[in-house]
């Protein structure tokens, strides 16, 4: 290519091939002054490489400046004045050039170069070994990766760990398996993670105690000596032995007098114990006789029962979304003038009702208990229950009550309780939503229901 086709400032989209022949004026661009490259044509009859001219239309925009040909200042507009050159581009396509790669002789049209270059023998290419960054001529790279790169993955000789060759000597100089001498200088050749091992229980040059240093023997020899010295000691080993076992007697014979005086420490404790146990029945006997007397007496006695509700509505939205569906008053016992014991009941109220009464009622039902009392009374039981939903209104001359009744019924329910509770029973269709609104049943979120026993 004619030295006249390089220029400082050519842009990265010009080629810098090496033609074979020169490359006429008019297929090189102004601005790069190289072969074009995607050839555009402007209206003006001018050629340039399409991303040359890019990059000056998009200079004179950020500094809004009119758009112009670059040749002859020509008012441009990109979308219409500009126009791509395809015959141009065919004919600077079909231009021979040579291969770039040193060494190579190919020769050919610049269209097959990409092709070229992908078998090139003499192409600079980047080594694959991971952080290898060194670039050779492919006809090389094989035996470079394999033979010559510092980065080429190589197995330790001794422990068969993969390491890069530029790292190895490293490995080997902590290599767990590589052979080193015995630290006593006992000769033998042992792998760097056995040495522990070795000098422990195998080395001859290891300084180690008497097996009778528990008696008393302080001898501290090579291994290797150790069966001369067991054999020159019998005597003085036997006397330590004696001597240990003399001590060791008198020992074991104060421990026997401190177990005995134990053992009758331990009989006095046991009839403590078994003593205070008795007393630790006795009052628990008693503090549960205190309790259910407590719980008695906490339980109403009365045959007017007043309960009070609050929080109605957020009670009724539980019910409503599936959650707590019943609610339960406390219990209390029925009376009358002439005894003050009786039935043990309760209340129970669905707010979104029960049965029939289910999403548009309010259920109300009585519970009759397991009580006190129930051995000496009256079964079933049949007194009459008045339950009222009672009208809140400040004025008690214009109170509307609601009230059912419930007469005695050979039921069940009413039956003396084997259980803790009898099944309830009322009305599942007690009052509905509607009505609980129309009058002042509700105030302030709170309801009342009084059950009266008759």
């Amino acid at each position: 290519m004619a030295e006249s086709t390089s220029n400082d400032h050519r842009s990265p989209s010009g080629y810098e091939e090496d033609f074979v022949e020169e490359v006429e004026e008019d297929f090189q661009c102004p601005i790069c002054h190289l072969p074009l490259k995607e050839p555009v044509q402007t209206r003006c009859g001018h050629r340039y490489c399409k991303e040359c001219l890019d990059e000056y239309i998009g200079r004179q925009q950020s500094k809004k400046e009119s758009l112009t040909c670059p040749a002859d200042r020509q008012n441009l507009d990109p979308d219409r004045d500009i126009f791509p050159d395809k015959a141009t581009e065919r004919r600077i396509l079909s231009m021979a050039i040579r291969c770039p790669s040193d060494g190579c002789e190919w020769t050919g049209e610049l269209r097959n170069k990409k092709i070229h270059l992908e078998s090139c023998p003499f192409q600079q290419v980047l080594c694959a070994n991971k952080n290898c960054h060194e670039k050779v001529q492919r006809r090389h790279l094989t035996q470079h990766e394999n033979n010559v790169c510092p980065w080429r993955i190589l197995q330790c000789t001794y422990c068969t760990e993969p390491h890069p060759d530029c790292m190895m000597q490293d490995h080997i100089r902590q290599c767990s398996k590589f052979p080193v001498t015995c630290p006593n200088s006992c000769g033998r050749s042992i792998l760097k993670d056995m040495v522990s091992n070795h000098t422990k229980g195998d080395c001859p040059l290891t300084i180690i105690s008497c097996p009778y240093a528990g008696m008393g023997c302080t001898a501290k020899i090579q291994r290797q000596e150790m069966e001369h010295h067991l054999e020159s000691a019998t005597r003085i080993h036997l006397d330590l032995v004696c001597i240990k076992l003399n001590n060791t007697e008198d020992k074991l014979n104060e421990t026997e007098d401190e177990l005995n005086n134990t053992k009758d420490k331990l009989k006095k404790t046991e009839d403590k114990s078994n003593n205070t146990e008795a007393l630790l029945n006795e009052t628990r006997l008693e503090l549960k006789n205190a309790v259910k007397l407590l719980k008695l007496s906490s339980v109403k006695h009365t045959n007017l029962f007043l309960w009070r509700i609050d929080s109605f509505s957020e009670i009724l939205k539980e019910a409503k979304n599936g959650g707590k569906e019943e609610l339960g008053s406390d219990a209390f016992y029925t009376k009358s003038e002439a005894e003050s014991f009786g039935y043990k009941l309760r209340v129970e109220f669905q707010p979104n009702g029960h049965g029939d009464g289910k999403n548009t009622h309010l259920s109300v039902f009585i519970v009759v208990m397991k009580g006190e009392y129930d051995a000496v009374l009256r079964w079933p039981f049949n007194k009459k229950v008045k339950i009222t939903l009672i009208d809140q209104q400040d004025d008690p001359d214009h109170r509307k009550n609601f009230t059912r009744e419930i007469v005695r019924r050979e039921i069940p329910n009413f039956a003396r309780p084997k259980k803790e509770q009898n099944v309830a029973w009322g009305f599942h269709c007690f009052i509905s939503h509607l009505e609980l609104h129309s009058r002042r049943y509700i105030v302030d979120d709170t309801l009342f229901l009084q059950i009266e026993i008759s």
